[in-house]
């Protein structure tokens, strides 16, 4: 098992060879991330979303594998960690208060958050989610299928998303590489790009 888990965190070092780089993210080569006005794709969250986490994204009632273009909510922060960022890791608490900060201003309704694990399965997303204790869905992309769908970007990577009433299409509003600054100034960058 250790031996496994060495040779999984070599292959992430090779694939984004910024990881060991002092900062706040993890670059990753080749990555182009997706500009701000582009459609996000429809990409697949998995079938195995628990119903808190149905119920959180507005899609308690959809059976079945679940896809970005059925949460219900007109903002999403989407967040591409990895559990073997350090970056993310120290990133983790700071989204948590993020969260509560949403939550206690009233955008609990209009504003979600998601994040995506990418090359993590769903034990290594399971164990990150225990361990900062993250009252927001996480959902594994262990093939990197949703990180390439999005650019291929470094992590923690930001996606702030955003969707017309009648429309089932998010729209990136706000795209950024590394730790954010505090969550109340994210909130508010967040709150301003939002429609």
């Amino acid at each position: 098992m250790k031996r496994t888990m060495w040779a999984f965190v070599l292959a992430v070092m090779v694939l984004w060879p910024g990881l060991a780089r002092a900062g706040g993210a993890s670059e990753a080569a080749g990555s182009e991330a997706l500009p701000v006005g582009a459609t996000f794709p429809d990409v697949s969250l998995g079938s195995d979303l628990p119903d808190a986490h149905r119920s959180y994204l507005g899609i308690a009632q959809k059976d079945g594998p679940v896809r970005l273009a059925d949460v219900t909510a007109p903002v999403v922060i989407l967040e591409i960690f990895s559990m073997y960022c350090p970056h993310c890791q120290r990133e983790a608490p700071v989204l948590n208060d993020l969260y509560a900060l949403l939550e206690r201003g009233g955008h609990a309704d209009t504003v979600k958050m998601l994040g995506i694990g990418a090359g993590n399965s769903a034990m290594e997303v399971d164990i990150y989610r225990n361990k900062f204790q993250t009252p927001y869905p996480l959902v594994a992309d262990q093939k990197f299928e949703v990180h390439d769908a999005c650019g291929k970007v470094g992590t923690p990577y930001f996606y702030v998303l955003a969707k017309k009433p009648g429309e089932t299409a998010y729209t990136v509003v706000l795209s950024r590489l590394g730790r954010m600054d505090s969550p109340e100034s994210f909130a508010a960058d967040v709150l301003a790009a939002a429609p």
